[in-house]
């Protein structure tokens, strides 16, 4: 994201406390603000800024799946490295939930067919439902790039009920 759209998206979600990280510095909000007084129009062409916020694990890990991973099909035929996937989750993002005993593979945090895999019970299926609402509703917020959001949103809709 560029500087001026994660001013933007923190005004929307009026979420000011958020930390901002690009690379391996943080900044505050009072930091984005000063930076864009200074560069006023160039501010938009500098980019790598991600919005630091709190997730569940298990959310964390959906949003680093979902921007590497939403185009394809199924993971069977892909080599994740898992711990790679809760790596990036980890310096994204700062976890609410730090439980590793559930959600330690790509299909079991994120399935890529839901219905298929949950089956008929529903119990699960409304969990992961409830997983991905925040982050299709607030997709600018969480998830980098307009193609995983709209992706996740329509899947979100799918399996609404």
């Amino acid at each position: 994201m560029d500087l001026k759209l994660v001013k933007e998206i923190l005004d929307k979600y009026d979420a000011k406390n958020t930390p901002v990280i690009r690379g391996n510095l943080t900044y505050s909000y009072e930091d984005l603000v000063s930076y864009l007084k200074d560069l006023d129009e160039v501010a938009v062409r500098l980019r790598g800024f991600t919005i630091k916020s709190e997730l569940s694990r298990r959310r964390a890990l959906i949003v680093i799946l979902q921007e590497l991973y939403f185009d394809e099909s199924s993971y069977s035929d892909l080599k994740i490295n898992f711990k790679e996937i809760e790596d990036k989750a980890k310096k994204r993002f700062i976890h609410l939930n730090r439980n590793k005993g559930k959600f330690n593979s790509a299909e079991e945090t994120h399935p890529k067919n839901p219905s298929k895999y949950y089956g008929n019970d529903t119990k699960p299926l409304r969990h992961y439902r409830e997983a991905i609402e925040l982050l299709a509703k607030m997709s600018d917020f969480y998830i980098d790039g307009k193609e995983p959001a709209e992706n996740l949103l329509k899947l979100y809709n799918k399996i609404e009920t």
